[in-house]
């Protein structure tokens, strides 16, 4: 359980860590006049292991932090293409863009059947996306479960190889006994120097 709440502990920070860094990804591609589009902002994220939906969290603080009116309206038109796409987050990335343009033209119909034009096409994509959402979390959950396993059995044989080695409690008593024994003896010899030398004439 500790072992867990480390490993957890350390992917939060780690988290932090790429999204502070693809936050200098995109300032620094913005400051050379480069204009991001929502694929791009999910792919730039992608290259830092972070989710879409965090990559985006990194654009929304960006355009927060935007104290230039240029840098603003750059942003503004970015902010406002990922807006359209939300709706589609669950969806894969390759058919967000035709999705929100499927949208766009379904609401400028003027034929009812045209609104709900996206309904089945919604359903389908949407069993897609949770088969394979469950695949993925079974694969993470194995993989934390792997890593946990392995810091476990780590930290285990550390334990067991210390218990080994360390000295028992008889061993204790027994050094502490003699160093008390040579003590005494080297006292005895210390206090008794006529002896000594009477021993020796």
């Amino acid at each position: 359980m500790i072992a867990f709440t480390i490993f957890m502990s350390w992917l939060t920070i780690q988290t932090r860590k790429n999204a502070d860094a693809m936050q200098k990804n995109v300032h620094a591609k913005m400051a050379s006049g480069i204009q991001l589009s929502a694929k791009d902002v999910v792919n730039i994220g992608k290259s830092f292991d972070l989710t879409a939906f965090q990559s985006r969290k990194v654009i929304y603080k960006i355009f927060r932090e935007a104290d230039n009116k240029e840098t603003f309206e750059s942003l503004k038109k970015l902010v406002q293409e990922i807006e359209s796409e939300e709706p589609f987050d669950d969806m894969p990335d390759e058919v967000k863009p035709s999705l929100a343009r499927l949208t766009k033209i379904a609401e400028a119909s003027d034929e009812d059947s045209d609104k709900h034009l996206l309904a089945p096409i919604l359903g389908v994509l949407s069993k897609y996306v949770e088969q394979k959402s469950e695949q993925e979390k079974l694969k993470k959950q194995t993989n934390r479960a792997y890593v946990v396993t392995i810091i476990s059995f780590v930290v285990g044989a550390i334990s067991f190889y210390f218990t080994l080695t360390s000295p028992s409690a008889e061993d204790i008593a027994r050094e502490i006994q003699a160093i008390t024994n040579g003590q005494v003896i080297e006292h005895n010899n210390s206090s008794n120097p006529d002896a000594k030398s009477g021993a020796g004439s």
